[in-house]
């Protein structure tokens, strides 16, 4: 029996938390299998604080020995996320997720704790010393979004092939109906920037509701901030929901928002066109805006009464909603794994 090629999954994982990038490498891990390969997800775990932590953790990887198991060759290595890139392999592919994005595009912003001191300078260079360094060592660099690409071209100087992949459920997505509810599904953190919905909703018709799905760090603040704007009764908290309910949600939605900071890719804008659902977002969401054209697949605000007025405009007519929320899926719905796999794995062959 001819035997499978082995393919490592190298990923950075800061326990107990859940999100785009976990979703990422186990469905690469799926698709892999489902191709006959022999595939396995490394995970060192991640940690950023203090900084000596987050040195160690960079200087982990880089003497993590990977280049056989048991006797057996490991045949390709996929890296993914900072620093899972500085794991050394004669056949290096890195479908690159993000780098550590406190020390770049975030600096300055109230999303980085990282200034211009000369702790926070030194620490930075040492970074981008580490990226550029270990990200070349890589035979192939792909990464998972144009917004991520182009990042790595200012900041490295290095070039990058963007792979779209589509999200998990692909496939079970469906439109049942636009009910009165503006949707939010992800982690509760300050740069997903839920907070801009809640108080947007306060100046928008009575009957539009939100449902926020997803848990995280900012779930106390945001419910203070509703009790504050007294919308206890038009918000709901729901917190971790299983697949069939979430599927569900987005059927049923009148529009999806969703509106972080200078998003890497968003699986949320992808769940919500092949949903058929229109997405609200903003007009520094960064790779959301690879796939949300304004008026045409969704609304792209520029202030919170932007928002609040694109929550009017689709709460009161579902028939403009339904037009943005076609045009979104056919944006989108010719996303597929097997040119990911066939462009990962090409270094195989």
């Amino acid at each position: 029996m001819k035997r499978k090629k082995k393919v490592a999954i190298c990923h950075a994982q800061v326990p107990f938390v859940r999100g785009g990038a976990e979703l990422l490498v186990e469905s690469l891990q799926s698709e892999l299998i489902k191709r006959n390969y022999d595939s396995e997800i490394i995970a060192l775990p991640f940690k950023w604080y203090p900084d000596q932590q987050l040195v160690q953790s960079m200087l982990n990887w880089r003497l993590t020995d990977i280049s056989e198991s048991n006797g057996e060759s490991i045949d390709l290595v996929i890296a993914t996320k900072f620093p899972s890139y500085g794991i050394t392999h004669p056949n290096k592919v890195t479908w690159l997720v993000h780098q550590y994005r406190q020390v770049y595009e975030l600096v300055g912003t109230e999303y980085s704790s990282y200034g211009h001191s000369a702790e926070s300078l030194a620490l930075r260079e040492l970074i981008m010393r580490y990226d550029t360094n270990t990200l070349t060592e890589s035979k192939k660099i792909f990464s998972i979004a144009h917004n991520v690409t182009d990042r790595l071209r200012k900041f490295n100087r290095i070039e990058a092939e963007t792979l779209y992949h589509p999200p998990k459920h692909v496939g079970h997505y469906y439109c049942s109906q636009f009910d009165k509810y503006i949707l939010s599904v992800g982690r509760l953190d300050t740069i997903k920037r839920i907070d801009l919905l809640i108080k947007a909703l306060k100046n928008t018709d009575s009957s539009m509701k939100c449902v926020i799905a997803g848990k995280g760090p900012e779930r106390e603040n945001l419910e203070r901030l509703v009790a504050s704007l007294n919308l206890e009764n038009r918000v709901e908290f729901l917190g971790f929901v299983e697949d069939k309910q979430l599927l569900e949600l987005y059927a049923n939605c009148t529009a999806v928002y969703f509106a972080p900071y200078d998003e890497d890719y968003g699986y949320v804008t992808l769940e919500a066109f092949l949903s058929s659902k229109p997405v609200i977002t903003l007009a520094d969401s960064g790779g959301v805006l690879e796939f949300v054209k304004h008026e045409h697949s969704g609304i792209v605000a520029n202030s919170v009464n932007d928002v609040s007025e694109a929550i009017n405009k689709l709460g009161r007519s579902a028939a403009t909603a339904q037009e943005l929320g076609y045009n979104g899926q056919l944006a989108v719905d010719h996303f597929s794994w097997d040119h990911v796999i066939d462009q990962l794995t090409a270094t195989l062959r």
